[in-house]
């Protein structure tokens, strides 16, 4: 049941008259409370109006314009009492918790088709008391649903976005990022739970905030995240299986590049890597590729083709690529930079990236 606890209200009490609970409370003692459940008895009151009236239009015969006419009347009357008892919240108490709640709720309910600037317009994700209702909730779904998102990795941004304007307050930042996490781990994509795990999760606290049944999958990407020490996965050589630590120790950085013969972006970023490779090869830097094939053929052409000038490994499976799965791969390409002993020291999304790492570290 909806409850408000005021830090100006010291005592709130209610009384129970029946069952179920919700249907038979009356609050005895508390301001802002008491005009919560006014404000709920003529919503409810409105919404049986807007439901009676649905039903009385179902039954009219399509030519009866009176009809529905009168129905919208009683429509309209039922509606305009419930806007003018919120006025009389917003203009009676202007800095009630209640009265800024329903404001901040009504303008999300209005934002829902726009877009998600609309969203920004009438809510302000940096807002403590917002954060402590139930329309904070709303308002993020509300955000990233006006996105109108084609690809993942559009959420990526999205999720960076929604921490940034959360972050003028701590206490607001810190649930943000607490609920994002919740949400994409309940929901998905892993994707943006791994971006998310690798940008912004740093301590133990903050895993144990997880809901408990979503812990463990937190976890699990950890193990694959930046600072982690990745997998010693067997890397399917030509001779015979090679520990990836036995790979990577013979290098300062080595690129763990995932990747498919039959993925356009990642040809793309085999020619961004290029230059990298030449560039740093002589200061330490190493590329491991790891393709996602299921044809040898494919797999053969690409290497020939792109003239690739690092060593690939494929166990010709797709997707079941054991070492795809120990690193958590959600989509090709995908990216892991390790030192020596396999500590993943980034996760660039792209060359651009990658080659701004290797500037900063090998490029004295």
């Amino acid at each position: 049941m909806d409850i408000i606890l005021a830090p100006d209200e010291r005592h709130v009490d209610l009384f129970f008259s029946g069952t179920p609970l919700q249907r038979h409370i009356r609050v005895v003692r508390g301001e802002e409370s008491k005009r919560l459940w006014e404000y709920k008895l003529v919503s409810k009151e409105a919404q049986a109006v807007q439901a009676s009236v649905a039903a009385q239009k179902r039954a009219l015969k399509g030519d009866d314009h009176a009809g529905m006419l009168a129905l919208d009347s009683v429509l309209g009357r039922a509606i305009a009492l419930q806007q003018e008892h919120l006025r009389g919240l917003r203009e009676g108490y202007p800095k009630s918790f209640l009265s800024k709640v329903i404001l901040a709720d009504r303008g999300v309910s209005d934002a829902e088709r726009s877009n998600a600037q609309a969203v920004l317009n009438v809510f302000n994700f940096s807002d403590p008391e917002l954060m402590r209702s139930s329309v904070y909730d709303k308002a993020v779904l509300t955000f990233l649903r006006n996105l109108n998102i084609a690809a993942e990795e559009q959420l990526i941004s999205a999720t960076d976005s929604l921490l940034v304007y959360a972050g003028g307050d701590t206490a607001t930042e810190a649930y943000m990022l607490d609920h994002l996490i919740t949400t994409f781990a309940t929901y998905g994509p892993e994707l943006v739970l791994q971006h998310l795990i690798d940008r912004y999760v740093v301590s133990q606290e903050r895993i144990e905030r997880v809901d408990p049944d979503l812990r463990g999958r937190v976890q699990e990407l950890l193990k694959v995240a930046v600072g982690a020490v990745g997998p010693d996965v067997e890397i399917q050589t030509r001779s015979s299986p090679t520990p990836l630590s036995e790979l990577v120790a013979k290098n300062e950085l080595t690129l763990l590049f995932f990747y498919s013969s039959t993925c356009d972006h990642c040809l793309q970023q085999i020619e961004g890597i290029k230059p990298l490779h030449a560039t740093f090869s002589p200061k330490g830097f190493g590329v491991i590729g790891i393709a996602l094939d299921a044809d040898t053929a494919e797999f053969e052409q690409t290497l020939k083709e792109r003239a690739v000038p690092w060593a690939c490994y494929s166990e010709f499976n797709g997707w079941g690529s054991r070492s795809a799965k120990a690193y958590k791969v959600q989509a090709t390409p995908f990216l892991f930079l390790l030192d020596p002993s396999r500590r993943i020291v980034a996760k660039p999304s792209n060359a651009d990236e990658l080659g701004r790492v290797l500037m900063e570290r090998l490029g004295h």
